[in-house]
């Protein structure tokens, strides 16, 4: 059974909902902190927010497979052993697809989705700015 590990960052309330964050492939988690804490940021108001990293990102344990239904049970096991009933997912690049396929996946378990990852847009056909 693969062990996942990440960081609360406590709201201004212990009875907040709960936001599980997930970052891109080559970026620790731990990245966003700043962002979540930074002054002016409201988020820690109206959530406890975990920075969590999926299965073979630094310190959560690493297994053989990369397959999303994989890590998405591995994510609905982590709030299982949180006691965490309902959360919001959210993440960038392949963060971004974790917590979507967690959520389709797990409609029942998930208040929504926050996907932070460039659309699904063809660019070769797009100048630059």
């Amino acid at each position: 059974m693969v062990k996942l590990r990440g960081k609360l960052l406590k709201g201004t309330r212990p009875d907040l909902p709960t936001m599980i964050w997930f970052s891109d492939l080559l970026e620790p988690c731990s990245n966003f902190e700043r962002f979540f804490k930074s002054e002016g940021s409201k988020i820690l108001s109206v959530r406890n927010v975990w920075l969590l990293d999926y299965r073979n990102m630094n310190e959560s344990d690493h297994h053989d497979s990369f397959d999303l239904e994989d890590i998405s049970n591995d994510v609905i096991r982590f709030m299982d052993q949180q006691k965490i009933t309902m959360a919001t997912l959210g993440g960038h690049g392949f963060g971004a697809k974790v917590a979507t396929a967690t959520a389709t996946s797990n409609l029942d378990r998930c208040t929504g989705v926050i996907n932070l990852d460039g659309g699904p847009i063809d660019h070769r056909f797009h100048e630059a700015y």
